[in-house]
């Protein structure tokens, strides 16, 4: 009786060499792509829920408009949860009115003192900046509000000096250019990480004091 256990090599190539047989392009997906046997997964899937109207140029058009609403819902999802990330806070619309900002119920004198001992010459300049806004608010030459930007200040502070020409207090010309420049040092050691250095702040203390004295 012949060896059933035999195997017939030549056979099994032969069967091999022929598509019906070739079981091996049926689990590595016969060369395509991942991005291809994805597609295929899905067009299977929307076979079996849709049947033979998957095929249909309507439907795919529905399809692929209700796919791009879900992704457009998705990155608007994305975005109002990160909105951060996608946008940058511009530097003349930053306020004034953090709680750290506030012009009252500061001892500035004693804080700008023990921030210039500390060598925190970017503290003692938003002090000095505020300083010079309360000296401003009490002399009523601008109206310091929470909600308000530095630039406002500059123009609010030269529209006073100008509707007060001719006045016994008239701040001088200098005054309005001391105040913006003080504005611009502190808006670029604040919001634009302009290194704060001990020259920078005694100019600002400079401008500060010149500010208020011809005010």
């Amino acid at each position: 009786m012949p060896d059933t256990l035999v195997i017939d090599s030549a056979q099994i190539a032969q069967w091999q060499a022929q598509q019906d047989f070739d079981y091996n392009r049926e689990i590595v997906g016969g060369g395509m792509t991942f991005t291809e046997w994805l597609m295929m997964q899905v067009r299977e899937f929307l076979n079996d829920i849709f049947g033979d109207a998957v095929n249909s140029t309507v439907v795919q058009w529905v399809l692929a408009i209700l796919a791009v609403g879900v992704l457009g819902f998705i990155g608007w999802y994305l975005w109002r949860q990160n909105s951060g990330i996608f946008r940058r806070q511009e530097q003349g619309e930053t306020t004034d009115g953090d709680a750290e900002d506030s012009i009252y119920g500061v001892d500035f004198d004693t804080a700008i003192c023990q921030a210039v001992a500390n060598s925190n010459f970017r503290e003692a300049i938003r002090l000095r900046y505020l300083q010079t806004l309360k000296a401003l608010t009490d002399a009523s030459l601008i109206d310091w509000q929470p909600f308000k930007t530095p630039t406002q200040y500059v123009r609010e502070f030269s529209a006073a000096c100008s509707l007060r020409s001719g006045g016994a207090t008239v701040p001088t010309a200098a005054a309005p250019a001391a105040f913006r420049t003080l504005t611009a040092h502190f808006l670029r050691v604040r919001y634009g990480n302009f290194p704060a250095t001990r020259p920078l702040y005694d100019e600002v203390e400079q401008l500060g004091k010149e500010v208020i004295r011809e005010s």
